[in-house]
Order: C-alpha cells, then sequence, then structure tokens
C-alpha cells in the first residue's frame, strides 16, 4: 500500500507532535520538522505529496518559505500554511506562494480533509 506522505514544519513541539499523531493515526507517512535548515535536501528526500508550514517559524517566516518551494524544483508539492494570528493569509503578495490557509487552533477533522483536498487536487 501506498501512503501519502506528509511534511509539517513546526518549531513549537508539542503542536509538531500533535499535528503528526493525527496525521499517523489517519495512515499518512509524516516527517516533521522543527525548522528550516536543509529543507531542500529533506524535501528532495522525503517527496512529500503536501507541505504543511507555520506562519511563524522563530526568526523565519513560513510565507517566505512557501515562496521558497514554489520558486524551486519542488513548485508542484501544495502547501497548507498554518498559524494562529489572524490576517496572515491576507497578504497578497504572498498568497499565491501557498494552495491553502487553516488558523490554528484547527478541528482533527477540518485538517485532515484540507489535507486530503490538496492531495486529491492541489488547484483547489
Amino acid at each position: 500500500m501506498n501512503k501519502s506522505r506528509i511534511l509539517i514544519i513546526e518549531d513549537h513541539h508539542a503542536t509538531l507532535d500533535a499535528i503528526r499523531m493525527i496525521f499517523e493515526f489517519e495512515g499518512y507517512e509524516v516527517l516533521g520538522l522543527s525548522g528550516t535548515m536543509d529543507l531542500h535536501t529533506q524535501v528532495a528526500s522525503f517527496l512529500p505529496d503536501v507541505i504543511l508550514i507555520d506562519v511563524l517559524l522563530g526568526t523565519t517566516d513560513g510565507r517566505a518559505i512557501c515562496t521558497e518551494l514554489k520558486l524551486s524544483a519542488h513548485a508542484a508539492i501544495p502547501i497548507l500554511l498554518m498559524s494562529s494570528r489572524n490576517g496572515f493569509q491576507n497578504s497578497t503578495y504572498y498568497k499565491k506562494h501557498w494552495d491553502d490557509y487553516i488558523e490554528k487552533p484547527f478541528e482533527m477533522e477540518t485538517i485532515t480533509e484540507r489535507v486530503k483536498l490538496l492531495i486529491a487536487d492541489p488547484k483547489k
């Protein structure tokens, strides 16, 4: 059986563990990263079907990471941006660089459904 792969980039370890457990419970293969060091190497070796990125990654802006990935060889991988702060999804510059956005806290069913939709049809 071929499992879909999810890469999660989240610097808050408890949140990363919770999201990882949600998707592992749903049968996904999950790689969790707490930072962006060697990100392109990690993406190239893991080959995720979707990437979840927190907006605030310490001193790094997750939206910039989205832009970097969408302008690279990994551009076809759908990205779900996550944030506990309102307003990040409204940036007209950055918005074109992610495929979906979800505010924290979110329900387990909501995030799993959004990821399923991105994997099935990244254009939605």
